[in-house]
């Protein structure tokens, strides 16, 4: 081999070793041929100008990859900065291998704070309420399958300290390219907890969620029973109705403050009808039960502090216990809670009262008779009653008190007891005594009735002290008299004396528009109350009814026949015209005859009976005798 042949291979192995550094990814170096070879330098200045090229192009791309990675950063902080601002955690979901891969966040929220970030998804589904597994998977198979562009679903998820929260998990599927099966799925969950749980004015759990976590904590079979304080404030809606929107606000949060301060970490308070808190404790032993329901009313023991004044509440305490309540089961529990409210309604202020199963039981009653009163009333079951009033000088019938009635198709007669305070709590007296009134005044021009009593006789009406709180009563009554052509003299109007006193200036006021439109005024019941005599002057009245209670044993009883003698007197002087109710037996009857009792009226002459019976059995006269004999 010739030697420039030998020069020119070594040249070109020394540009070659040069060159070598290269394959390490070092092109800060420059090729030095130290040939006089013309090629060689050729050669090394065309290497030196392609390592200066790709230095170049590293150093442009070293700034495009540097711009890259501080954009992705960037986006990753603002997606971290929208996560942490919608407080959403997230989620990535392997579904060949089933793991799920959570944020911290999705932990914390989903109170599995000690949980790994990495875990079997089932372990998911298995914090899941039982009803929202179902829906769940459906949602994630109709996204996976290409049914719906987009997953979405709703759930409960158990926040670790025996409750719920309802989440919503929202999220998109990626799918194998080669084969098309879905392998991937990755989203957020977020807390919807304060939209479906939280009435938003008073910031309680509403009642929705009470039940749900009542539901969770009895299902154990043999597990602890929580109870219920029921806190009911019984002036709230007066004192709402004075308030301004925003005070109402203030309240709400206030209430929930006060009651915050009773309780301890396992404890859920929420919101029943018409605000009534509550408030679902661990205990269930009467004296533990009744400490903390004292210490909730001794919260409510000083005004709750508003922006622009103070207000007072007026507490009482109720408490359900889940082994009074008709089945271990949220909703008897909850059921048993309304009872007891409507319980506590009749008692005072300031007691803690205990549910008991006869109060459901009573209200189960209540329920009943209240369709019955319902269908009597659409079914036109109502009848009158006619009970006579007679004349113990002249031995007549003057006339005859009507009493309400219903007549079951299937069961008969019904009690009064049973359908009448119904009545007066739901309302339905008014359309029940109206509709009693329209069987009595034909009774009043019956032919068979004048024939046999005279046209001179009249039918005492009862009304309710409900009824005396209805403005359009009076007129409603009125309306039917002039449609039936009676005379108002012969219907008597007879009013309680409890109702008189409930609302003086109201019945004062009834009763004299009944007066001036002709109608006798009767004061039921008189002396069974605390009627003053100063009370009775102010009303205009015709006639006073003696109760019952003064009447039996006054035979035997002088202090009784001293008040009796006294009342006869009184209503002597004030003009007024007594009748003594209640009368049962012979000697009371010549006990109040010797008296100067006039009229009377009780079971010694009739029971009271239906029109047809009464037409038949009653003669106009002779009663008294039929008495003694």
């Amino acid at each position: 081999m010739a030697d420039s042949e030998k020069a020119l291979r070594a040249s070109i192995n020394r540009i070659a070793d040069q060159l070598c550094q290269a394959v390490d990814g070092n092109y800060d170096f420059h090729v030095n041929a130290s040939s006089d070879d013309l090629d060689i330098q050729k050669l090394s200045v065309l290497s030196n100008f392609v390592l200066e090229s790709v230095r170049r192009n590293l150093t442009e791309l070293e700034g495009v990859r540097h711009d890259l990675q501080q954009r992705v950063e960037d986006r990753t902080r603002q997606l971290d900065r929208i996560i942490k601002g919608a407080n959403d955690g997230v989620w990535e979901w392997d579904l060949a291998s089933n793991e799920l891969t959570v944020s911290e966040r999705w932990r914390t929220m989903s109170g599995c704070e000690h949980w790994p970030g990495t875990f079997d998804a089932d372990a998911w589904l298995a914090r899941m309420h039982p009803e929202d597994r179902g829906p769940f998977r459906t949602a994630v198979l109709q996204h996976t399958s290409g049914v719906s562009e987009r997953f979405s679903a709703q759930y409960r998820l158990e926040n670790g300290r025996g409750g719920f929260r309802w989440m919503v998990a929202r999220g998109i599927c990626d799918h194998d390219q080669a084969s098309g099966e879905p392998r991937l799925m990755a989203g957020t969950q977020s807390d919807i907890t304060e939209q479906k749980f939280v009435h938003s004015a008073s910031g309680l759990a509403n009642k929705d969620y009470l039940r749900l976590v009542l539901q969770h904590r009895l299902a154990p079979p043999d597990g602890p029973a929580p109870s219920l304080i029921v806190i009911r404030l019984s002036n709230l809606p007066l004192v709402r109705e004075n308030l301004r929107s925003q005070e109402e606000g203030e309240l709400g949060a206030a209430i929930r403050r006060r009651l915050e301060t009773c309780m301890v970490p396992s404890d859920l308070v929420a919101r029943l009808v018409d605000g009534t808190p509550a408030m679902l404790v661990h205990q269930t032993q009467a004296h533990e039960l009744e400490q903390r329901a004292r210490a909730v009313l001794q919260a409510f023991d000083e005004p709750v502090t508003l922006s622009r004044r103070s207000v007072w509440l007026t507490a009482s305490i109720g408490i359900v216990q889940s082994h009074e309540t008709v089945g271990r089961d949220a909703d008897a529990m909850l059921q048993g809670a309304h009872t007891l409210l409507r319980h506590m309604r009749q008692r005072a202020t300031g007691h803690i009262t205990f549910f008991q199963r006869s109060m459901h039981n009573e209200h189960a009653r209540r329920l009943e008779s209240e369709q019955l009163l319902r269908d009597a009333l659409a079914q036109l079951w109502v009848e009158p009653f006619l009970q006579p009033l007679v004349d113990t000088v002249r031995g007549t019938i003057t006339g005859f008190e009507a009493l309400c009635r219903i007549r079951h198709p299937e069961t008969g007669l019904v009690s009064p007891g049973e359908f009448i305070p119904v009545a007066e709590e739901t309302g339905l007296i008014h359309p029940l005594s109206l509709q009693l009134l329209d069987q009595i005044l034909p009774l009043l021009s019956d032919s068979r009735m004048t024939e046999r009593y005279g046209n001179a006789f009249y039918i005492s009406f009862n009304l309710s002290p409900v009824q005396l709180q209805d403005p359009h009563m009076g007129e409603e009554i009125l309306e039917r008299l002039r449609h039936s052509g009676v005379s108002p003299e012969r219907l008597n109007i007879e009013l309680t004396e409890t109702a008189v006193m409930g609302d003086a200036n109201t019945a004062i006021e009834i009763m004299e528009r009944f007066a001036t439109a002709g109608f006798a005024i009767s004061l039921d019941d008189f002396g069974a109350g605390y009627s003053s005599l100063g009370l009775i002057r102010s009303l205009p009245l015709q006639q006073v009814k003696i109760d019952r209670s003064l009447v039996s044993s006054v035979d035997t009883d002088d202090e009784k026949r001293a008040i009796l003698n006294m009342i006869l007197s009184l209503c002597e002087q004030l003009d007024l015209t007594a009748v003594v109710e209640g009368v049962e037996t012979e000697t009371e009857l010549a006990c109040l005859a010797g008296m100067g009792a006039q009229l009377v009226q009780g079971f010694l002459f009739s029971r009271p009976l239906p029109p047809e019976t009464l037409l038949d059995q009653v003669p106009p006269r002779g009663l008294l005798s039929a008495a003694g004999s």
